[in-house]
């Protein structure tokens, strides 16, 4: 990793270093992860176009085929106009695991951002430099056969298929990009705390509908999919839109204050109204909290 990679963003007009050493954090998956025959000769932190793919065996093919057959079957009933544009910009294939390469050089004619290459979870303050420098990093194994479903494991088929679709949209990358410029800024473990609920409450299990805040006037039909963790979750996909699942109006302060479990589906879910919503009220909370100029 190139230590002297930093951000520098107009808006801000501050640097924000990508500190050194590895991005990967030691974690205990309660998942089955499946790795790559051989893997990638390319280090932890290779980003883009210069990431050499592993050697997938034909099983993990299959497995990538026919969990993006099942999530496609879902996808226009169920998710987001945004995401659904952004899976047919990225062009992935059907038939293969992409590679970190590819999707990198795709996604980066949509909004600038490019892939790094990571082993598994990211460290805080590794993970908000990345974001703020406009990179996403992803993995390059995928699940086991039998954790289609759900797994908590960041494989690549969330990586990919559930961020990566999203990042493609320039109101929803913006955000992205605000959330890591402000989360570097966070001090404290209540700090960090009250990022990993947003985060894990928008970018992994969000949902859009317009009427979101219309009280007894909302309309569920209109709730759609745009987090990472529901939309590469085919069993996720189903039961998040399901009357077992309350949603609740968007509210950053309400979402600070929740706590949530990664190892079982969701009981309750935020919903935004619109993109415009999710970049805006984070921004007024981000500069309230002084985590943003």
């Amino acid at each position: 990793m190139n230590s002297s990679f930093v951000a520098k963003d107009k808006n801000f007009n501050r640097e924000i270093p990508l500190p050194k050493g590895a991005l990967s954090v030691e974690v205990e998956y309660k998942a089955k992860s499946s790795y790559p025959i051989i893997p990638s000769p390319s280090i932890e932190g290779t980003i883009g176009k210069q990431i050499i793919a592993p050697t997938y065996s034909q099983e993990q093919h299959e497995t990538w085929k026919k969990m993006l057959k099942r999530q496609q079957e879902l996808v226009q009933a169920h998710l987001c106009q945004e995401y659904i544009l952004g899976t047919q910009a990225l062009k992935f294939p059907a038939e293969r695991i992409p590679t970190l390469a590819q999707s990198s050089i795709e996604l980066e004619k949509c909004t600038h951002w490019q892939i790094i290459r990571a082993e598994g979870l990211v460290s805080p303050i590794n993970f908000f430099a990345l974001l703020a420098n406009k990179v996403f990093p992803c993995t390059d194994f995928i699940r086991h056969m039998d954790e289609i479903d759900y797994t908590p494991a960041p494989d690549t088929f969330h990586d990919q298929i559930g961020h990566l679709p999203m990042i493609t949209n320039p109101r929803f990358a913006e955000f992205f990009h605000l959330f890591g410029i402000a989360g570097a800024n966070a001090k404290t473990e209540e700090e960090l705390s009250w990022f990993n609920r947003i985060y894990w409450f928008t970018v992994e299990f969000g949902l859009i509908n317009p009427t979101a805040h219309h009280g007894k006037e909302r309309k569920p039909q209109l709730t759609r999919i745009y987090g990472a963790g529901i939309a590469s979750s085919c069993g996720e996909i189903v039961y998040s839109l399901s009357s077992k699942v309350k949603k609740i109006p968007f509210d950053i302060d309400v979402i600070i204050e929740t706590d949530f479990d990664i190892h079982h589906m969701q009981d309750q879910l935020f919903e935004i109204s619109s993109f415009d919503e999710l970049e805006n009220k984070f921004r007024e909370w981000a500069k309230k909290k002084g985590f943003l100029q």
